[in-house]
């Protein structure tokens, strides 16, 4: 694994060339804090200086053995991380919230696409309770007036007895240095654009649990009821309700129409010149026709 020893204790000073009294976006991390915000006893929480992704470092441990409990590892850096389709993740240290959560899936492997959508939805939620307005692109992407905030994925690992973990991960952008904006390759957004940068660093760990604790619940209700109660709360958060849009594959447009909604399974529906069809995400990813 690569991944600097699980820390979250002391301050460590400023780096040399910091400047006084700017906000200390690189400070550890607080397993104690993260710990309060989540608020869940029975769930494990790690949190490490840097590493290459949480996503990767949790589906090695479930690769081995499912989980006996649910874990959240949260990191101050990744250098690998990843979204969709393997593309990269950009994030300066510090400057972003990053977690993946671990728990045991019971459902067909093929709902782990579905479940993407109702862990946006619970995120989108709780940042919208939290002065934040934002939407989603389906299936995976949270934005801030129309540019991504931050961005979900969703990824299964079998242990040798056959048993399935869920494994998801969480990147939501705190604030962005121009280097970081220009890696990026489509219009961003970050917190700092709602929220001052000294409260952001002081309130890293509230959010880091907060944001967890939906993705949990949003697991636990999927597991007990399936995606028919996000539905209705999908459209409420989709930035793409009746607009024209392309479903892109490869790079390349693959199917035309008007959003139209998400079915009780989570897929895209999309007004054609054919009828209205089903899209699950699978390798497809949505852009206004306009773009």
């Amino acid at each position: 694994m690569s991944a600097s020893k699980p820390q979250s204790r002391a301050a460590a000073a400023p780096p040399p060339g910091e400047r006084v009294g700017a906000p200390a976006f690189d400070t550890p991390l607080s397993l104690e804090a993260i710990e309060r915000a989540l608020g869940l006893a029975d769930v494990r929480v790690e949190v490490v200086d840097q590493t290459g992704s949480t996503n990767d470092d949790l589906l090695e441990v479930a690769r081995l053995s499912a989980p006996a409990r649910p874990t959240v590892r949260a990191a101050l850096h990744q250098f690998a991380g990843r979204g969709r389709h393997g593309r990269r993740w950009h994030d300066a240290r510090g400057r972003a919230l990053l977690f993946s959560v671990m728990t045991a899936w019971l459902r067909d492997p093929a709902a782990a696409s579905a479940v993407t959508v109702a862990c946006g939805i619970s995120v989108a939620e709780l940042l919208r309770q939290r002065g934040i307005e934002a939407r989603l692109k389906w299936p995976n992407d949270l934005l801030l007036s129309g540019r991504k905030l931050g961005g979900i994925l969703t990824e299964l690992a079998i242990d040798p007895h056959g048993r399935s973990s869920l494994v998801v991960g969480l990147g939501v952008n705190l604030c962005l240095d121009p280097e970081t904006r220009v890696s990026i390759d489509q219009p961003a957004a970050a917190l700092d654009e709602r929220v001052v940068e000294a409260r952001l660093v002081s309130e890293r760990e509230s959010w880091i649990g907060l944001l967890a604790r939906a993705v949990l619940d949003a697991i636990e209700r999927f597991e007990r009821e399936g995606f028919a109660p996000f539905r209705a709360r999908f459209e409420d958060l989709f930035s793409y309700a009746g607009r024209p849009v392309v479903l892109m594959q490869a790079g390349l447009p693959t199917l035309t129409g008007v959003a139209a909604g998400i079915d009780a399974e989570g897929r895209l529906l999309l007004s054609t010149d054919n009828g209205v069809q089903a899209v699950s995400s699978g390798e497809l990813s949505l852009r206004p026709a306009d773009a």
